[in-house]
């Protein structure tokens, strides 16, 4: 059962749509894949800052609003908005329809096979945008998430992802199953990072075509997505503590596929 106040869950309601801090800002304009709604700025920041934000912002077509600190602070609920504050709008997400050509024709496949990642019920937003930060440190090809019990793309995601979300495809599906199947139906095989495998990662052939599946803290993966997986692997535990949050998981899982990727393609 929630015990939050009436006033916190508006606050944190309120705080979805604000995105701040330079670095988080500076990068979503330059980007210019997420649409800005509004722009504020701290009315005293040096000249050549705001100058700087005002050429990136007429990308967009927004006019940045000079105002006191104390705004900024009040608007997002927070203290360290370094005097940069931005109102996103929905997050543009890739559809089935979307996904189906980009399994065609993957936008990063150059000498390694395609890598995607499918997220299974990942409702932290801190660890969601974990996840997409080691995506594309590993250069994946695509995300897929769930419209259901899944974390959304909000600005706590892209502060958490250090602002890789601006720069990976992103595909929300109705049921993950199907995207799934899409998948395998192009020759992808299909892989669940499941700690109850009884194969190994390190002894697993992972140089072909893959997408990762990385299933809730809670519960895993669902049985259902589970029974369609080519592959199960957990990863070794060498130390005393045998759990993972699954932003880690995703990220030894996924250097280990490039890995082996790569010493395939003599890399």
């Amino acid at each position: 059962m929630s015990h939050r106040s009436p006033r916190t869950a508006l606050a944190a309601s309120h705080q979805r749509s604000w995105l701040w801090g330079r670095h988080a800002v500076i990068e979503t304009l330059r980007a210019g894949r997420w649409p800005v709604v509004e722009l504020l700025a701290d009315e005293d920041l040096p000249e050549e800052e705001r100058i700087a934000l005002q050429c990136l912002a007429a990308g967009h077509e927004t006019a940045v609003q000079l105002v006191p600190a104390k705004r900024l602070t009040d608007l997002c609920r927070a203290d360290d908005h370094q005097g940069f504050l931005a109102r996103m709008a929905e997050f543009p997400y890739g559809t089935l329809d979307d996904l189906k050509a980009c399994v065609v024709d993957p936008p990063h496949t150059g000498a390694a096979p395609p890598l995607f990642v499918i997220c299974d019920r990942i409702q932290d937003a801190y660890n969601f945008g974990a996840i997409l930060r080691c995506c594309d440190a590993m250069k994946v090809d695509s995300v897929i998430i769930g419209e259901r019990s899944q974390a959304s793309v909000t600005p706590h995601v892209a502060r958490s992802s250090a602002g890789a979300v601006n720069y990976q495809s992103i595909f929300r599906v109705r049921e993950l199953t199907t995207a799934v199947d899409v998948l395998k139906g192009s020759g992808v095989k299909v892989v669940a990072a499941t700690e109850k495998a009884v194969a190994s990662l390190w002894e697993t052939n992972l140089r072909q075509p893959l997408a990762v599946v990385i299933g809730t803290e809670s519960t895993g993966i669902a049985p259902e997505l589970l029974s369609l997986c080519d592959l199960q692997v957990s990863i070794p535990m060498l130390g005393r503590v045998h759990s993972l949050n699954a932003a880690v998981a995703a990220g030894i899982v996924l250097c280990e596929c490039r890995r082996q990727q790569a010493t395939a393609a003599g890399h």
